[in-house]
Order: C-alpha cells, then structure tokens, then sequence
C-alpha cells in the first residue's frame, strides 16, 4: 500500500509541477484539492467519485476530450477543438488489445497502474498524431512517446538485449536484438520516440 501511495504522491507532484506548461487546465484550487486530498489519504479511505471525476477532468489536455486518462466526452463523437489530436485520443483509447493494470493477458502481467496497449495500437497512434502536425497533437506525442516513455506489448523474437537507447534522460530502449532463432513470443517493449 506505501508504494502505491508513493507513486500517486510521485505522479500528483509531477503534474503538480508541470502543470504550468502541460497540463495547464489545472489551476490552483485543483491542484490544492489534489495535496488535501494526498494529505488526508489513508488506506481505508476512499476518493469519491466528484473527487476523481475533478482529478480526472484537470488531466484532459486543454482542447481536447480524449487526451488524457479516460475522457470527458458526452459520446464517441464528441470531440474538443483540437480536433486533429483528439480523433488520435480517442482511437487510441478504444484499442482493442490492452491489458488493464493489474491483469494477465498473453502471458504478461501489466504491473503498471495503467493500461497498456498492443505496440500495433501505439504505433497508430503516434502516426496519427504526427500526421495531424499541429501544436497540439505534437505535444501530446512528445509527452506519451518521449517523455513518459511507456511500454506495450508484441509477439516477436525473444529480446536478447538493447543496442539503442532513446527517449527523455536516455532511459527506454529504441532499439532491440533479438534470438530470430527462438519461437515469437508476447514481450514488452518500450514505445518509440515520437
């Protein structure tokens, strides 16, 4: 229960942080509820639904609907003005190969406290958000592909080591070798550079 409060904490005062300059639809009074509400945390205690659907709502990228966890759209074709990203948003929300946090599927465990989703899934989604080419949709890309650097999963070669390092502070593996000798397998893998 202490590490996961520790990564909430983590999570919360990066966003708390960074909010000026990415997720700049939480103001203030947002991000002071979110400390009051880490402050008071305990593990019998639970958020009510205003309070997640608030948290929830500050971490939507300004302009869109999709962008962030989960959505605030009213339905599938509720889109904000930043149309290009936002259609992006929502594909790649709608994935149909993921594996929730917590879960077992293909023989992998997401211990994240995210969902994943299939590297085909990713890939569209950044592809689709370099060809939207605006402001926007660039940098929600460099955001999930570069910065936060996060994993989704293939059946490929087993994976013998990296031979390229990439991303935010050099940390993900851009480039992999593989056994092509070995039966394929479901692995993850660090999602490409945007």
């Amino acid at each position: 229960m202490e590490i996961k409060f520790a990564l909430l904490s983590l999570v919360f005062n990066l966003i708390d942080y960074s909010h000026g300059w990415v997720f700049n639809n939480i103001d203030n009074e947002s991000s002071d509820m979110i400390k009051i509400l880490l402050k008071d945390f305990d593990g019998d205690k639970r958020l009510s639904e205003e309070d997640l659907a608030r948290i929830r709502f500050d971490l939507i990228f300004p302009g869109t609907k999709w962008c962030g966890p989960g959505n605030i759209a009213e339905n599938y074709d509720d889109l904000g003005t930043e149309i290009e990203a936002d259609i992006c948003c929502r594909d790649h929300d709608n994935c149909p190969d993921t594996i929730p946090a917590g879960e077992t599927m293909h023989n992998l465990t997401n211990q994240a406290f995210y969902t994943r989703l299939s590297c085909d899934c990713d890939e569209k989604f950044r592809l689709c958000l370099r060809d939207g080419s605006t402001k926007t949709s660039n940098t929600v890309g460099l955001m999930y592909f570069n910065v936060i650097g996060t994993q989704c999963f293939r059946k490929d070669y087993l994976i013998t080591g990296c031979n390229k390092k990439g991303g935010w502070l050099k940390t993900k593996c851009v480039e992999y070798s593989y056994d092509t000798s070995s039966n394929m397998t479901y692995q993850w893998f660090d999602v490409p550079n945007y």
